[in-house]
Parts: structure tokens; C-alpha cells; sequence
């Protein structure tokens, strides 16, 4: 193998594979785990011995050396990896606008609140929109704060109704 010959890397294979693969599945418990631990440990020796290194002697030593490395640095490297199906932790998402589907949900808001009736826009701009208390609308509509509560109530009630009316007819 260290002359050069690709050939006489498959005859170790053949001859110390099963040798592996019984330690291997001293090392792990599921059959498929002990095969890919052979796998990449043939893989790593046949790297190591086309860079020039690993053994003169004693392959089968060296082999199953490699061997055991591989399956501690995959138990280190697995007790690092969590599992779970929450990624809170880790990210933190970021609220998505699509400025399209905003823009048309402000024109279709805007459509339906020009169609209600010019006192019930009122209403809501200024208990909705401005946040000012009942009282304080009462005196300009000429009601009670209990009056104001009642047709705002009313005029979002019929705002909804609009507005799903112009969102059915778009989409």
C-alpha cells in the first residue's frame, strides 16, 4: 500500500473487516451503527496512509485504535447535539410584514370604512383611532356615553362585515 498499490489496501480490508466489525459491535448497539464505524474507519486509516503516516506494522492494533477514536469523538460529538422541536432558544424570529399584503389590507380597510355611514366614522375615529373615552364623544354625537358604546359596537360590527365583503371579492 505505502508503494503506491490501491490493491493491497483491499486485501487488508478483506482481511481484518471482520475483525472491525466484531469489535464495532462491541462498541454500539444497532448493526447499521457498527457498519458505518467500519466504514469510516477503513476510510480514515486509508487516509492516513496515503498522506504517509499510520502503521508499518501491526495493522490490525492500529485498525481497531482508530476504530475505538472514531466511536468517542461520534459519542462527544453526540452529546453535544440537542434534540428538540423548540427553537426559541436559539433563534428568535423575527415578525414577517409582507409591505404587498399590508398595502392591500390598509386599501381594503380604508374602502370599507368610506362606506359606513358618516356618523358611525365618527364614532370610531374617535373612540378607535383617537382612544378617546365614551364621555368625552358623547357631547359631539349628542348621546350618552352608554349611546356612544352602543354605535360604536354597531359601526365595527358593520365594519367587519365590509371589510370581509371586500377581502372575499379580492381574493
Amino acid at each position: 500500500m505505502r508503494g503506491g498499490d490501491s490493491t493491497a489496501y483491499g486485501a487488508l480490508y478483506t482481511r481484518h473487516a471482520g475483525a472491525a466489525r466484531r469489535l464495532a459491535y462491541t462498541l454500539v448497539r444497532c448493526p447499521a451503527d457498527a457498519d458505518d464505524l467500519v466504514a469510516e474507519t477503513f476510510a480514515k486509516v486509508l487516509a492516513m496512509l496515503r498522506a504517509g503516516r499510520g502503521p508499518d506494522q501491526a495493522f490490525r492494533a492500529y485498525l481497531h485504535t482508530t476504530l475505538r477514536h472514531v466511536r468517542y469523538d461520534r459519542a462527544r460529538r453526540d452529546q453535544r447535539i440537542e434534540f428538540t422541536d423548540d427553537l426559541t432558544r436559539y433563534e428568535r424570529g423575527e415578525p414577517f410584514q409582507d409591505t404587498a399584503v399590508v398595502q392591500v389590507e390598509r386599501a381594503q380597510a380604508a374602502r370599507a370604512f368610506a362606506q359606513l355611514p358618516e356618523r358611525w366614522r365618527t364614532v370610531l375615529w374617535h373612540t378607535e383611532v383617537e382612544g378617546e373615552p365614551h364621555a368625552q364623544v358623547a357631547p359631539r354625537l349628542g348621546l350618552t356615553p352608554g349611546g356612544v358604546a352602543a354605535l360604536a359596537y354597531r359601526a365595527r360590527e358593520r365594519l367587519r362585515q365590509i371589510y370581509a365583503r371586500e377581502a372575499s371579492s379580492a381574493g
